[in-house]
Parts: C-alpha cells; structure tokens; sequence
C-alpha cells in the first residue's frame, strides 16, 4: 500500500480499489495486530455518517476481492469486528527526500493539453505550484496534489472559489480558480498569472513606497478580507505569501487574496453552496495557518472566527509599516511605531482576547483609510486638553494656598490604598484570566473534537454532510464534556438552537433552548442577562416556526420575562431590544400588526444606540423586520421605501448572495404585491428564487416564502396555471418538513386550492381546501384567524362547483378582521361579502345580494382590484338583471 499515492499493489500488480474498502484496509493496517470493532470501523470509515447494516460487510467483500489470493489477511473475528490476520508482516517505508510529484521544467501539464511547465514557484510538504505557458503563450499558475489530504484541500479550495466568485468584488479582491482535475494523479487547480506575492513585490518595490503608501496595502489585505467575511469564509492563513501584488499603470500598486486552502466557514447559513466543517486535514500544509500569523487563540486548535483573520492583518500592517516582513510583534514593539494612533489600531487587531480586536476587517480597513482624519481630531483634542489643563492650573494656583498640604496627604493615602488595590485586582485577574483559559479550552476541545471533526465531510466521503449534520451529532457530548461546568454548557446549548431556528429546525432549536435555560439554573445564572435573552429569542423562534400551539409558547415566554423583570423598562438596553422583537414578531405572527410595527420599531430605535453591541448588519436585521412589518400591514408603498435603500446598504456590507440581502430582495417583490404591481412582483420573485434555493436549499424557509409571495403574485395577474404549479411545490414541502398541522403547510394547501378552483378545477379545489380547512379545526381550532380565511376559501371553491348550501354556513360568524390582519389585505372582508352576494343571488334574494355587492364596490369595482373577483362582481352585477346566474368558473 503506499498511502501518499492511494494506490494498492497486489502480487507486483496495480489493483483498482474503491475508496471505502482502501479506507478500511488502512484502518486495519495502522492498527495491526489488533481487532477493531465494526463500531470503530464505522466511526473511522463512516465518521458521523448514519449507514445501512449491509455498508461495512459489503466494504470488507470489495476489499478482499482486491486482494485476490491474499484475501485470508482481512479476519473476521466473530461478534467483535475485523483484523490484520496473525502472522502477517507488516513493514513501512519512509519517503525520505523523494521528489514530491517529480515534475520537471518542459514537462507537459498532465491533463491539460498545449500546456508546459515553465518554473516552479513554490514547493509545500504535500504540493508543488508551478507557472505554465500555453502554446499561445498564455501564463497560468497550477497547484498539484498527489496525497489524499492534499487533494481534499484543492477540493476545498476549489468550492470556495465557486462561492467567491459570486460576490461583487471577487475580481478586485481574489484571485480565484478557473480551470481543475481532481481525477488524476497528480490533481491540480489552476490559477490566472495575477502578479507576484507581497513577499517578493516588497523586496523589489518596498523601499521606493512611502509609510502611507504601505499602510494603504495593508488596507487593501483587509478589505479583501473582509470580502470574504461577508459570504462566511475564513481565510485562516493571511500573510504575504498569500496577497499578490498587481502593478497598475499610473496608479498604486493593487493586493488581491489568494490560497483559500486553510479556509473555514464562518456561519454556515452564509455560505450554504460550501460542503465544508473542517478548518484542516491532518495531513494538509499549514493546518491553521503559518505560526508567525496564526491568532493565539489558534494555539493548540482553537476555533477560528473572523478575529483570527484580523489579527493576522494587524502583524502585517506593523510589518508593513517597519518595512521588514519577516519581523514577529515581540514585547516592545510599541517602541518601533511613532504613530500613536497606528500603535493603538496595532495594539487592538493583535489583542490576546478576540472580543477586544476589531469587530470587523471593514473596520479596521475604515481605520487606516481615515488615518489622517483622525490624526488631525487627535491634534485638536490634545491641544483642547492642554489648554483646558492649564486654566484649570492657573485657577487651582490661585484659589489655594495652604490646602496643599493637606491636598498632598490625601494623594498620598489615596495612592497607598490605590496599589493595595492595584495588587489585590492584578491576583483577581489573574484567577480570571486561568478560569477563562480553562473555558475556552474546554469550548476548544468541543467544537475541534466533536462538531467540526465528526462532521467534516472529506473524511466521511460524503459531499452533502453539513454542518448541521454535525451539530445534531454532536450535541450529545455537551452534557459529557461540560457536566461540572453549567455554564458553558448553556451558552453552547443557545448558540447551536440558534443555529438550528436558522435552518428552521423548529423541533431541534425548541430542545436546545430548553437545555439552555436547565444549564443557566445549575449555574446558578437562571436571571443574568445572557439566561433573559436567550429565553427572548426561544420566544422569537416559536413565533417564526407558525406550528401548531407555537404562538401561545411564545406568549407565555415572554410573560414570564416580563414578570422576572419586574419593570421591563429599566431593564438592561440589550434585554430590552430582544424582548420588543420578540414581542414584534409574536404580534406578527398573532395578527395585531399595529403592535407588531411598534414594538420593531422600538427595538430599531434601541440597538442604534447601543453599535457597540449590535453590529451594522444586526442593527441592518431589525430594520428588515420593521420593513416587513409594513408590508404586512399593507402599506407595501411604505415597506419599499424602507427596503430599498436597506438593500443597497446590506449588499454594500454584505455582498449579493448573502441570505439577509436575498431576504430583502424577497421582502422587496412582496412590497410589489401588496402594491397590486404583479409583474414587477413576480420578475424580482422569479429573480431571486433560485438564488435562495442555490444558496440556501429549496427547502428552505426563505424558498417557501418567495414560492409563496410568487404564487400569489401570479393570481392577481390571473394565471393560474402558474399559481397551480407553486401551491403544489410549496404544499408538498411544507408537509414533508412540519406535517399537516403546520400553519405553513395549512396555508399553502388552502392557496393552492383557491387556484385550483380558478382554472378551474373545482374537483381538486374543494378536496384540498376541505383538508387544508378540517387540519385548521385541529391544530388551531374554529376561531382562530387561519381556520376562518381557509373555510372562506372552502366556501369560495364550493360556490364554483354549484354547492352554495354547503357553502353558506361556512361564512357566518367569520372575524374579518383578524383575517385581514393575518393576511396584510385591508380588504379582505369583501371576500365574503362578495361569496354571500352570489350565494344569494343564487336563491334569489335580490336585494341582499345587491347589498352585498354595494359593501365590495369599493373593493372588487376597480380595474385595479383581484383579476378573478373584480370579474365575478362585474358578472354578478350583470346578472342581478337577469333571472339566473351559472358558476363563472372559466368565464
């Protein structure tokens, strides 16, 4: 076997092996001489990964078919599992100083015709990257790979580029993959000849570049950076070998970011397209990043995170700005920077705590783009406060002439007691500072070991593991590993039924919440801030879910709240922010859209002021949901106004595939509804649509509300055909993911039968809306707002097959107006009016049925109003002349 080709030679022969059995011959291999257990082999050859019973014995007939003649060394060992058979010889090689791929200059590019090797321009543990010419003296950059782990990583690399390259920067900020062959050995991934690397610009170029000049680089880094950021991925090795440098003509020199190979997710939901968990493979070059750059949190696996990125920028600006890129910041750096402003903005991106660095590349990229500016504030403040310093000396020189001695007393009493105290916070800290280490250790631990290890899905051979696949296997070991420490546990348990809400796993998320708030009480923490909020959003979540009972959840977790916190008003601003958007979206959800609108709109107002703990994107987030809740209310004009200049902001912030300014673009096209605008609705609907389901998954919440916006948006312009075929897609997800007695699949089954009675194909129709209208009745009961807009629906579809008497009942008592709130359309109520008109007419009760249809003029009389209603009221207006009316299906 020789493992860094993954190749297997049987009797001096070359034998082709399929990757699962090849796995499970290595897994025995390195542990020869024992027995592994079936349950180790799967964990090892199928980590995480649930399997049919037939999966390891199936592995274990292909890998001793491979073997041929020597199959008797696989063992069985009966009711334990598998081993190397007893008197095997297993012997290894070492690789010594072999060359790598063994490629030379003039060699031709294997599997890319009219392509030669040219020079090699770098040389890793696990690759070889080489520029190539083309015969048309073309210049590409290729990357080889010939072991496993190395060709995970071009893999990756490769996937992230795909993401990248959908942003608005990715041809300023990246250089990206454009040509691969993964199915050969040796795997490469090519790349644009886009200039040389920092490392080497700066050799040639770095002494003719002012300070400024090199600070501006070090700004370009972090904006390309901060590109990345935005669609969810880590660069986790940023230093100068991985910034090339572009000459431009007449103008300064342009950095753009390469080698995404030590990549990582940043948050799953912004970067769905990647198939990645993983920050590394263990036998991958610079697992996490190179040492000189690598975070200290970073040290001994930690988690990476946006902050390990920016402090990779801050070593290289300092290094940028001492002009020697090789230089480690080493105690008395401070000493090497004469800019106090640029020792402050060095000090804060390469802080020991991720929390104190930058919040974000942008950031720390605004930083030095203002560097003047700010250098120019800091002089007038210094010289205000010289100023102010010496009048205030002049009038204590003359107010006080003997009180100095007993002024100096007091200073000196003041600074014995201040070293006393000094002495006694430095040992405080200092207990501090252990405990938290041990925390993050432990955090450490968790998220390398049990989420990112069992779910990484190069080890499990499966391409479609997540994430979230890895969270729900993982969660088990939260209790195990943090049973003496509640409070870890707690803010682990908020963070992932966050995560699950966010891929609307209601169930997952409404369990995780709970055993955050148990882990809170152990601690002892059940009324501390982060036990409060977490509780607030479990609220939240359950008025998003719309399941059956989940309004009243929510109500009853945020009384609760209320009741802790005594006087909500004087509670902690960031509480306060989080109980007014959970009590918005309860309200949304409940039907009192007024409330709803205020209650975002207070939580709006309130994280403005608070942008040291709400980040522009979150502030960006309440602004959605006050938006939203305009359209809601039917005031669509209003909700575009809000949106538009929102969705500029969050793509400028976000970039054009992120999920909230895909979410904005939705909210955008249901404005264009409500506004009756259905062209314009349905085009930017159509628009987004597949990039939510690409992004996100067509199954996603998202995806159902943008199926649903779109269906209707299609009935107002009359094709219902079109209505027909998104009511069927949006029913049958809904009803896979939460079963009938979600209030979204109750929704779109009753949509999708008002269409289908329209085209008509009443049948249908009245079977779907009688189903949709009986799981109503269960899950929600007779009076509830949803259980009377999908039996007026019934009524609607009954009336156009001829069955006015089974349709009569249903519209009395309906509560119009708790409809119409739930459905955002004011006029909702003349649906009934005008179902009751043609039931009338239907029995000829003329003047009742005139009545009725006076009360909807105002509704359905207009041009302007539902294509189908507005033509059945014209109809019904005829027909009051007439002695008998017949269904106007298909009229």
């Amino acid at each position: 076997m020789d493992e860094s080709s993954w190749r297997l030679r049987v009797g001096g022969r070359g034998v082709e092996i399929e990757q699962k059995p090849m796995e499970l011959l290595l897994a025995l291999l390195h542990r020869n001489g024992e027995v592994v257990t079936k349950e180790e082999l799967l964990d090892l050859v199928w980590p995480g990964v649930t399997v049919v019973a037939s999966s390891l014995p199936t592995a274990i007939a292909k890998l001793r078919r491979a073997l041929g003649d020597d199959a008797s060394i696989v063992e069985t060992v009966q009711r334990l599992g598998y081993r190397i058979a007893a008197g095997c010889e297993i012997r290894c090689t070492e690789l010594g100083d072999r060359p790598l791929i063994g490629l030379v200059a003039g060699d031709a590019v294997p599997g890319a015709p009219g392509w030669r090797l040219e020079r090699m321009l770098a040389r890793g543990e696990a690759d070889d990257v080489w520029l190539a010419r083309s015969d048309a003296g073309a210049a590409r950059v290729f990357k080889f790979a010939e072991t496993p782990g190395r060709l995970r990583q071009l893999k990756r690399e490769a996937r992230v580029g795909h993401v990248l390259a959908g942003t608005a920067y990715a041809a300023s900020r990246f250089v990206l993959p454009i040509a691969q062959a993964f199915d050969r050995v040796p795997a490469w991934l090519a790349f644009p000849d886009a200039g040389i690397d920092l490392g080497q610009w700066f050799v040639r170029h770095g002494a003719a570049l002012d300070r400024e000049g090199r600070i501006a680089l070090a700004g370009q880094a972090a904006r390309a950076a901060a590109a990345a950021h935005a669609v969810g991925v880590l660069h986790l090795d940023l230093k100068p070998a991985n910034l090339l440098v572009t000459d431009m003509a007449g103008g300064p020199p342009h950095v753009r970011l390469i080698d995404f190979g030590s990549s990582a997710l940043l948050d799953l939901p912004r970067a769905p397209g990647l198939a990645l968990t993983e920050t590394a493979e263990p036998d991958a070059p610079s697992p996490a990043g190179t040492p000189l750059y690598r975070a200290p949190e970073l040290i001994g696996e930690g988690t990476p995170s946006v902050a390990s990125d920016i402090y990779a920028l801050g070593l290289l600006l300092f290094q940028l700005v001492v002009g020697d890129l090789h230089r480690p910041l080493a105690p008395g750096w401070e000493a090497l920077i004469d800019d106090p402003l640029l020792r402050v903005d060095i000090a804060r991106a390469c802080a020991l705590d991720p929390g104190d660095r930058f919040a974000s590349a942008d950031t720390l990229a605004g930083h030095l783009a203002t560097l003047e500016q700010r250098r120019e504030a800091a002089r007038r403040e210094a010289e205000e406060a010289r100023a102010t310093e010496q009048a205030s000396r002049e009038a204590e020189r003359a107010r006080m002439r003997r009180p100095w001695v007993i002024g100096a007393g007091v200073a000196l009493s003041l600074g014995v007691v201040a070293a006393s105290a000094a002495a006694w916070q430095a040992a405080r800290q200092r207990d501090e500072a252990e405990r938290q280490t041990a925390i993050t250790l432990a955090i450490n631990g968790f998220l390398a070991d049990d989420l990112l290890g069992r779910g990484d899905p190069a080890r499990s051979g499966d391409a479609r593991e997540t994430l979230i696949d890895a969270t729900h296997r993982a969660e088990p070991e939260i209790d195990r590993r943090f049973a003496n420490a509640p409070r870890i546990a707690a803010q682990l348990y908020h963070t992932l039924a966050r995560v699950y809400a966010q891929q609307s796993d209601w169930k997952a998320a409404r369990i995780a919440y709970g055993k955050a708030d148990d882990a809170f009480a152990r601690a002892h923490l059940g009324d501390s801030e982060p036990a409060i909020v977490s509780r607030l959003q479990h609220a939240f979540m359950e008025a998003l879910s719309y399941e059956q009972g989940s309004v009243e959840r929510a109500r009853a977790l945020i009384a609760a709240e209320r009741k802790r916190l005594g006087d909500a008003d004087a509670a902690d601003p960031e509480t306060r922010v989080w109980l007014a958007t959970a009590e918005g979206m309860v309200e949304l959800a409940g039907g009192d859209m007024k409330v709803a609108r205020d209650r975002f709109a207070l939580a709006t107002r309130l994280a403005d002021t608070l942008p040291d703990r709400f980040d522009e994107r979150t502030r960006n987030d309440f602004r959605q949901r006050l938006a939203f809740s305009y359209i809601r209310s039917g005031d669509g004009a209003r909700g575009e106004a809000l949106i538009k200049p929102l969705l500029a902001a969050q793509t400028t912030l976000l970039g054009p595939l992120n999920p909230d300014v895909l979410l904005l673009r939705m909210n955008l096209g249901q404005a264009y509804l409500f506004q009756r605008r259905f062209p314009e609705a349905v085009a930017e609907l159509s628009a987004v649509l597949p990039l939510i389901e690409r992004q996100l998954g067509p199954n996603h919440r998202l995806a159902q509300q943008t199926l649903a916006a779109r269906l209707e948006a299609y009935g107002g312009m009359g094709d219902y055909r079109d209505s027909v075929a998104d009511g069927r897609k949006l029913y049958a997800i809904a009803l896979a993911q939460q079963g009938m007695g979600a209030f979204r699949t109750i929704a779109a089954l009753s949509d999708l039968a008002t269409s289908e009675c329209r085209i008509p194909d009443t049948a249908h129709g009245i079977a779907d809306a009688r189903r949709a209208w009986l799981a109503s009745r269960s899950a929600f009961g007779d009076d509830a707002a949803l259980t009377q807009g999908v039996a007026t629906a019934l009524a609607q579809c009954l009336i156009e097959g001829g069955k006015n008497a089974e349709a009569a009942p249903l519209l009395v008592g309906v509560d119009r107006k708790a409809v119409a709130d739930l459905s955002g359309d004011r006029n909702w109520g003349a649906n009934v009016d005008l179902a009751q008109a043609e039931i009338a007419l239907h029995a000829g009760r003329r003047a009742e049925a005139a009545a009725k249809l006076d009360a909807v003029a105002a509704a359905y009389g207009s041009p302007r109003a539902d294509v189908f209603q507005h033509r059945k009221y014209l109809m019904l207006r005829q027909a009051l002349h007439r002695d008998s009316i017949a269904p106007m299906s298909g009229r």
